[in-house]
């Protein structure tokens, strides 16, 4: 399970503000939406939910859906849930940790074959590049969703970075590969 840093709350907290959701609509939510920055696991969402409930954060209401008979617990944000999320919203955020086990075999690489660190890289730009191409079209999506009145010009900006760092990364990448075919063309 992923470290609890403290700030599944907030997040829970954000996406309540947006709409009344269940915990399985906010986990979709992020996947889509988030994962490029933030990840939380169903192990983290549904403690938090029912832990904001508690605090008076949030309240539920079960809802029938598809006339299947099968209730789903909704979460809507309350008053005071608003205002802990406005609250926390001015604080200053955290410092970003960064982690990439790319760089560390890439920093490591005198102890391995070129042709090794090639084919690493090659996967990351790949795998940057599809990133890329699904922030692009996260981006657009947003853009049709104005064209019918719905403003998510806030998850625009994020998908953006999102497009700026993978781009960035990609590009990095690629001059990393160049640097090392050099550096064996001169030997």
């Amino acid at each position: 399970m992923k470290e609890n840093t403290g700030k599944s709350k907030y997040v829970m907290l954000g996406m309540l503000a947006r709409m009344p959701q269940t915990g399985y609509t906010i986990k979709k939510w992020i996947e889509n939406e988030y994962s490029h920055f933030w990840q939380e696991s169903f192990g983290q969402i549904y403690p938090t939910l029912k832990k904001l409930v508690a605090e008076g954060l949030a309240v539920t209401s079960n809802h029938t859906q598809n006339g299947n008979g099968r209730g789903q617990i909704v979460y809507t944000i309350t008053d005071a849930g608003r205002k802990e999320l406005s609250d926390w919203l001015k604080e200053e955020p955290e410092i970003e940790k960064i982690r990439y086990e790319l760089l560390l075999k890439v920093s490591f690489g005198e102890n391995t074959e070129p042709e090794v660190l090639l084919g690493h890289l090659d996967n990351f730009i790949r795998r940057n590049d599809k990133l890329v191409k699904e922030m692009n079209g996260y981006i657009e999506l947003c853009g049709q969703f104005k064209e019918q009145d719905i403003d998510c010009s806030y998850s625009q900006l994020t998908a953006l970075c999102g497009a700026y760092i993978y781009s960035a990364m990609r590009d990095w990448a690629v001059e990393a590969k160049r640097i090392i075919k050099e550096k064996e063309d001169d030997k």
